[in-house]
């Protein structure tokens, strides 16, 4: 019987899924897609979708039929880091991973504390501790007050969004620009939305929730980057036809064109946004580390999320070019380590794939694999492009 404190609800996975990926690259999308023009954001909007679902129940089919450990480290292990030196590269993407996350979480350390120096007028400083002690302690307690936490802020989120765009149908309306001309800041909106999509460190959790029904797993991974989806859609349309300039952080620009109180709740969703992804990422780093170093939870919880705050209080660049630096880093680890990972389990795996009801087929195949490798080296590609 599955612990009650490991079990997620259908929407609490769900949500786990979404919350990770609702933070920055979401919220710095229509900032790019102005720039492309609305019709050309749509396009890849779709491309970006299709290849980051394919990509998540990639890594749920590698996840589901494992026992025990389901995290990325110990998978790459297993199947990617053979032979004499396979301690030595495990090792190595640890540290590698460690940078990664850790930078990714001090950029909504820095955002989350600046979002409440403006709501509640605090020193900057204090900010950022106060999103800390919020973001952290909901990991602190686990995965099943993660799933829930993470379900009525993705709740809250989208309540903010239907009234933000309900009030905005009676603001006059910028003209929609279609089509610009295509360049290397069209492969910068591509690398921004993949990124917006990007959920890779929550499936394990998804998968761990649902160990219960694994058929809902994949169900969760289409429900998760689907409701980001809608996201996406939405604050770029209205971001493009209500501000008259687009912000970096999209929703502040937008909240502010609609007025009062609007600005207010675009903050209070740009925090949620930020708070979802920091818990998502903080608690795959605590598992992570748990596995890899042997400490206790706790300890591997403090340190998953204290040398977050310190980055953050000892200074950053700024929130737009810390996402496309981080969502160059994934990108690269996904093209490079990710796909032969997944190559190697599902052929030592075949058997077992068939029992697990998430195993994808045809489109687990080579094609599809070489397509997403392309896919995920564009995107680190686009993360770095000059804008």
């Amino acid at each position: 019987m599955m612990s009650s404190k490991k079990q997620l609800t259908f929407v609490e996975a769900s949500c786990i899924i979404t919350g990770y990926g609702v933070g920055g690259g979401i919220m710095a999308v229509p900032f790019l897609a102005e720039q492309n023009g609305f019709l050309v954001t749509l396009l890849i909007i779709a491309v970006a979708y299709c290849f980051s679902v394919l990509l998540h129940l990639m890594i749920a089919d590698m996840c589901v039929g494992e026992e025990g450990s389901v995290q990325i480290v110990e998978l790459f292990r297993k199947y990617l880091f053979k032979g004499r030196f396979e301690s030595l590269f495990t090792w190595l993407f640890f540290a590698l991973l460690l940078v990664i996350l850790l930078s990714n979480m001090a950029a909504y350390i820095v955002g989350g504390g600046e979002i409440l120096v403006n709501l509640l007028g605090l020193p900057l400083w204090v900010g950022k501790l106060l999103f800390y002690l919020v973001a952290a302690g909901v990991v602190f307690f686990g995965l099943k007050v993660l799933g829930i936490s993470e379900k009525y802020a993705v709740a809250t989120i989208a309540l903010i969004f239907i009234v933000l765009a309900a009030v905005s149908l009676g603001q006059p309306f910028q003209q929609l620009i279609l089509v610009r001309p295509l360049g290397n800041i069209t492969l910068a909106l591509f690398g921004m939305i993949m990124f917006a999509f990007a959920s890779f460190f929550s499936i394990p959790q998804a998968v761990e929730g649902l160990a219960w029904d694994k058929k809902l797993i994949p169900k969760a991974v289409f429900a998760g980057i689907g409701l980001n989806l809608v996201f996406v859609l939405i604050i770029t349309f209205f971001a493009l036809v209500v501000s008259e300039t687009v912000t970096e952080v999209a929703i502040i620009g937008w909240a502010a064109e609609v007025g009062g109180w609007a600005a207010f709740f675009g903050s209070v969703f740009v925090f949620l946004a930020m708070l979802t992804t920091y818990w998502s990422l903080s608690y795959a780093l605590v598992v992570i580390i748990r596995e890899r170093v042997g400490w206790s939870e706790k300890l591997s919880w403090l340190a998953a999320t204290l040398p977050t705050l310190v980055i953050g209080l000892v200074g950053a660049t700024s929130f737009l070019s810390l996402m496309r630096l981080v969502g160059g880093g994934i990108a690269v680890v996904v093209a490079l380590l990710l796909i032969p990972a997944y190559r190697a389990s599902r052929s030592s795996r075949a058997a077992a794939l068939q029992k697990t009801g998430v195993n994808i087929g045809l489109w687990g195949g080579t094609a599809f694999q070489i397509l997403l490798v392309i896919a995920y080296l564009l995107t680190a590609v686009g993360s770095f492009i000059e804008i």
